[in-house]
């Protein structure tokens, strides 16, 4: 089989230098690509059998220039064959991060990321893989196939098929005859070894756990089914292991605990919160509590104890640091030691779960009427007209209406951001968890914001939100040392905020409205 290589001509995106998903997706050619392109063509065979083609505007630009010269060629636009997707850089230049990532790929590191979101070099590898077999099984041994793609997607392709050869320009075009395809099936077997091997250490050491062995069943389909999620990448991996390892979760007190709901919640320093946090829960009816006090200093364990009359309270302590994802593991650990066939309502001391009539009706008769085995929830920023970090929790009670936003994707199933954060900010923090969950031994909760496996939270009903009450004057210190240690998923993004909070306050009259106020039109 013939092989031409056809990169698109210069386009925009190429003058500007930047790599931008705006700029990726909807770049066109420039004049002197236009021109760049005929040239090319006029060096193309006699006859083209078939011709793939990226599916942007620069390459299906480029080539319907080659399709007026070839118009009984046939013609497949080809999504596998897109640009690197480089995550959410809209209007950066190329920047040491990327290149770093290039360098680490290049090395042989095969799971960094470009972006937060990006691609890796395994997916961009497997897809480009998976192309080229389909070109091989579904092209005749004489034919002569044109691919016109990018300029990196072309390198990648040539590597596969172990083509030697320079970097090809904008609106350049290589051709290569009688193209061996056996050093491509080697690569591919070689990318299987790589899968299997992440697979395998990481099984070894989910056995190594000693933890609940449905849980730990669950843990290994987890590695095999998504061993490249990219929400699951291998330092995520390791801190939730961390979670499950850990010997210094402890039972302090046991809460004999009558039949309904158990609340779950870890608190630090939050002496602040705990009379708004548990009276609230206690007037939804939640009668037993498991509180893990995670290296409080302050008073927060005897300000609890003081509910223990109105509640059946559970204390743990936990003295291992603090890490968002680590505690995902403990969490997981607290629901297998009360077992399955309960509800479990897993929040945070600054999360008040409200739902329609939450003031008159039960938690778990809200439950019941609802007839939802888990539930999913968004999150509000709770706000004073007073600013960041200043006034009393009484001034707290206003939220965002209007500037929340969805969107689609894995493994959250519909993702939840925006809110005065995103307004102010520019940050987007996923604001979707599921709080309760009827829990039958089939679910691992492996992050603040879903569980596994990842149909759950498809499944699970939207029908409540979690007031988030994030920026309290005693809580600026607390957000700054976050950032310092980097707790936080998004450790820059709160950086921003810590930076940026002097004389700013979220509150909008055209756009703030009062918690009584909130639309439970879901």
């Amino acid at each position: 089989m013939n092989l031409i290589f056809l990169r698109h001509g210069e386009a925009t995106d190429n003058v500007k230098e930047i790599i931008s998903d705006r700029e990726i997706y909807f770049s066109v050619l420039t004049e002197a690509g236009i021109e760049a392109v005929k040239e090319s063509i006029k060096g193309l065979p006699d006859k083209i059998d078939k011709m793939y083609v990226s599916p942007f505007p620069r390459t299906i630009q480029t080539a319907n220039l080659v399709y007026k010269h070839y118009p009984k060629c046939e013609v497949i636009i080809e999504n596998r064959l897109h640009e690197i997707y480089h995550g959410k850089y809209t209007g950066l230049k190329n920047n040491e991060d990327l290149d770093n990532t290039r360098i680490r790929q290049i090395g042989g590191d095969y799971f960094v990321r470009f972006g937060q979101y990006g691609e890796n070099k395994y997916e961009i590898e497997e897809r480009l893989s998976n192309f080229l077999v389909d070109v091989y099984n579904n092209n005749m041994s004489d034919s002569t196939v044109l691919i016109v793609s990018h300029g990196s997607i072309t390198s990648y392709m040539k590597r596969l098929l172990s083509i030697k050869s320079p970097h090809i320009q904008t609106g350049k075009m290589e051709r290569f005859d009688d193209v061996d395809f056996s050093h491509l099936f080697k690569y591919i077997r070689k990318l299987k070894s790589i899968k299997n091997k992440c697979i395998k250490d990481r099984i070894n050491i989910i056995n190594n756990l000693s933890i609940c062995d449905v849980t730990k069943k669950n843990l290994i389909k987890l590695c095999k089914k998504e061993f490249n999620c990219i929400e699951f990448p291998d330092d995520y991996f390791n801190s939730l292991i961390d979670g499950f390892a850990t010997n210094n979760l402890k039972q302090i007190s046991d809460g004999h605990f009558d039949n309904g709901t158990i609340l779950i919640c870890f608190y630090n320093n939050s002496s602040n919160l705990i009379d708004l946090f548990m009276n609230h829960y206690i007037s939804l009816g939640i009668k037993n509590y498991v509180l893990i006090d995670n290296n409080s200093t302050d008073n927060s364990t005897e300000l609890y104890k003081k509910y223990s009359k109105k509640a059946n309270i559970s204390f743990w302590k936990i003295t291992d640091k603090f890490n968002c994802n680590s505690m995902s593991g403990w969490k997981q650990r607290i629901m297998d030691y009360y077992g399955i066939n309960h509800g479990y309502i897993t929040v945070d001391v600054d999360e008040l779960l409200i739902y329609k009539d939450y003031k008159t009706i039960k938690f778990d008769e809200f439950v019941k009427k609802q007839k939802a085995k888990c539930l999913k929830t968004m999150m509000l920023d709770v706000y004073s007209k007073e600013g960041l970090y200043k006034g009393t929790l009484e001034d707290y009670k206003y939220v965002d209406k209007g500037t929340y936003k969805v969107s689609e994707r894995k493994p959250y199933g519909v993702r939840f951001y925006g809110g005065p954060r995103s307004r102010m900010f520019g940050i987007n923090p996923s604001l979707q968890k599921i709080p309760y969950m009827f829990y039958t031994g089939k679910e691992t909760y492996v992050n603040d914001h879903y569980y596994y496996p990842f149909d759950v939270n498809n499944k699970a009903l939207f029908c409540t939100y979690l007031l988030h009450y994030k920026f309290l004057p005693e809580d600026k210190e607390k957000h700054e040392l976050f950032v310092k240690d980097e707790k936080y998923w998004d450790s820059l993004g709160e950086n921003k905020i810590s930076k940026n909070d002097k004389n700013v306050t979220f509150y909008d009259e055209n756009i703030s409205i009062r918690l009584e106020d909130i639309d439970y039109k879901f």
